[in-house]
């Protein structure tokens, strides 16, 4: 558990990594709402911002 938490910041990279790529694919599929994918990677990215900064 102590290795999931001091990992935490690099999870949340990974997930904002993960919903840009995945709002791009959907994007290029021809979805039209695509903004909640990108919204949930700047949640995502500023979260591991901020833990990185602590």
């Amino acid at each position: 558990m102590q290795a999931f938490f001091e990992n935490l910041e690099a999870l949340f990279f990974a997930l904002a990594f993960g919903s840009v790529v995945f709002g791009l694919l959907a994007r290029l599929l021809g979805v039209q709402r695509t903004w909640p994918f990108f919204l949930l990677a700047a949640l995502w990215l500023v979260l591991g911002l901020l833990l990185r900064l602590e």
